[in-house]
């Protein structure tokens, strides 16, 4: 937190600490896109952001047909479609015909890719097990349950 942003926080007015949430998110975006993206180049220097992302997904959710990725991800049909095509041609993802709707495909990794990104996930655990290592057990529980429920109210809006 920044010197400004912490003094906003302890400032009793709630107008000028709800813009610095907004700071301080806008902070966090900043942040995820860079890991985003050493991560997407860490696994493979052919690889977008975006691609990371969807290959992310298919990684936790798979098999999964494109439209459950669109809906959760809010990615355009058109540059799903481009992205899940570089994945197939990169050797990182298959596609089988979904029983349920035979003119769509199901996507799932491969072996290769769950390894690999489970390698990243760990060095992603490590990273913020360092940025954590001087909380308490219980302000990381108030944090996640925070964060979450920030996230919550702001997806049903």
């Amino acid at each position: 937190m920044t010197p400004d942003t912490l003094e906003v926080v302890n400032s009793t007015d709630r107008s000028d600490a709800i813009l610095a949430v907004e700071g301080e998110m806008a902070r966090i975006l900043r942040r995820v896109r860079v890991l985003v993206q050493h991560h997407a180049q860490l696994f493979s220097p052919e690889l977008q952001p975006s691609g990371y992302l969807v290959l992310g997904f298919i990684v936790k959710n798979h098999p999964t047909p494109p439209g459950e990725i669109i809906a959760q991800l809010g990615i355009d049909k058109s540059a799903l479609s481009r992205q899940l095509r570089v994945l197939k041609d990169l050797g990182f993802v298959t596609s089988a015909p979904d029983p349920a709707d035979g003119r769509a495909s199901l996507y799932a990794p491969t072996e290769a890719t769950v390894e690999r990104m489970a390698s990243i996930r760990r060095e992603t655990q490590s990273l913020y097990a360092e940025v954590f290592a001087d909380w308490s057990d219980g302000d990381v529980a108030q944090f996640v349950r925070l964060l979450g429920e920030f996230n919550d109210r702001i997806e049903r809006r």
